[in-house]
């Protein structure tokens, strides 16, 4: 029993850390350099990036000079004596320069969003590998108590066996101790294979980047401050609303509609009538002749609804941005809430989770005789269980805090 109580004074206070209400302490060094090599796997952006220069090269192809049109005619006669006659000619569509103009208008908005697109393509990649390496961190907090229970219990387990042996301890002693033990033995290793799940599947996304060793150092979370007033995150009303605006991922939303804006500008330039002009040779009763010739196209029936659909489509694309927009900031406000409740909760609950004088209590009313053996294990294993209700607060904290931090410009 006294080997059991002091492992275990060694165990809760190291796991059940004093954490601040605003920061999550440092982790390694090597943090870093693993979220940039595991989202430098999973960013996307080469996907949407090249429907965007897509996207453009056929708008260019719409406003390239249209290719010469070669013409030709043979007419025979059909009474003898007639000459035969013919004639060629080239003619070529001149360039609309009004469209030419609004054309560049388009590519240049596609080019913005083309930016915002990689800047926010790389915060969520950066996000996605930062929210799984920090789940692997808070399962390996989880693994390191539970082996060190499952060690302590080890010990006591061959301790109450001998005692046993020897008369001093009593059959229903020692079953608490295996029922314990095996307990113990049991979130070990659910522990463990959860460790070893994260840890294939992280290596498997960054190619190989990123070994098991890598991983295994990863024992403490990153560094955030939680936003305050001026940045975003408060306890008022609006909280992360501010923030969100300003965010790439809002303005990525702008670009967007933006983008279709300038394709009405477009869509509009096809009233306009394209003028052909030609050089024509023609041979005719025996006589050369040489001319030009002029074409007008007359866009009557299209234009409208040409017009329409661009309408139509940069109606669609705001209704469902600002659904989205909405969307993101109920997120964004109600991670910065959760954040606030949990950074209080941490503070209060830190102090009296990690007080060793709860340890040393219960020693001295196991050694006085005050609780058996059973109420000594019922009451260590309550503060046990508040040890890992601190830590998944901090998994939570740290997690909520990587989120937040993606709404930065």
């Amino acid at each position: 029993m006294i080997l059991l109580i002091d492992k275990m004074k060694k165990v809760i206070p190291a796991i059940c850390v004093v954490a601040t209400a605003l920061t999550i302490s440092a982790a390694t060094p090597d943090f870093g350099r693993m979220v940039d090599n595991l989202a430098a796997k999973i960013d996307g952006v080469k996907t949407e990036s090249a429907t965007l220069s897509a996207d453009k090269a056929a708008l260019k192809a719409e406003v390239a000079p249209a290719d010469p049109e070669v013409e030709f005619e043979y007419l025979w006669p059909s009474s003898a004596g007639e000459l035969n006659r013919w004639s060629a000619g080239v003619s070529q569509e001149l360039p609309d320069f009004r469209k030419m103009a609004a054309t560049r208008r388009v590519v240049r908005s596609i080019d913005t969003l083309d930016i915002l697109v990689r800047s926010v393509s790389r915060t969520e990649a950066v996000y996605e590998a930062e929210q799984r390496l920090i789940t692997l961190i808070g399962a390996h907090r989880e693994l390191a108590m539970l082996r060190e229970i499952h060690r302590n219990l080890d010990s006591l387990t061959v301790a109450y066996t001998r005692a046993w042996e020897k008369g001093e301890v009593n059959i229903l002693d020692l079953n608490k101790i295996k029922i314990e033990h095996a307990r113990a033995s049991a979130a070990d290793d659910e522990a463990g294979g959860k460790v070893a799940a994260l840890t294939a599947e992280i290596i498997a996304l960054s190619g190989g980047t990123i070994s098991a060793d890598d991983l295994a150092q990863l024992d403490d979370y990153p560094m955030y401050q939680l936003p305050t007033d001026g940045h975003g995150c408060s306890d008022k009303e609006g909280m992360m609303e501010g923030v969100v605006r300003r965010s790439p991922q809002a303005r990525m939303l702008t670009a967007r509609e933006a983008v279709l804006d300038s394709k009405i500008d477009l869509a509009s330039k096809n009233r306009f009538p394209r003028l052909t002009l030609g050089y024509v040779h023609a041979y005719e009763d025996g006589t050369h002749f040489n001319g030009l010739s002029a074409g007008l196209s007359l866009p009557v029936f299209s234009r409208k609804s040409t017009v329409e659909a661009a309408v139509c489509e940069a109606y669609a694309e705001k209704s469902a941005n600002e659904q989205k927009l909405n969307a993101m900031i109920a997120e964004a406000n109600a991670a910065c809430a959760r954040a606030h409740t949990l950074a209080k909760l941490l503070s209060k609950m830190g102090p009296a989770v990690g007080n060793s004088n709860n340890e040393r209590l219960l020693r001295m009313a196991l050694d006085g005789g005050e609780i058996t053996l059973l109420q000594y294990l019922q009451e260590l294993s309550y503060f046990v269980e508040a040890g890992r209700e601190y830590e998944a607060s901090r998994l939570e904290y740290a997690l909520i805090l990587s989120s937040l931090a993606r709404w930065s410009e």
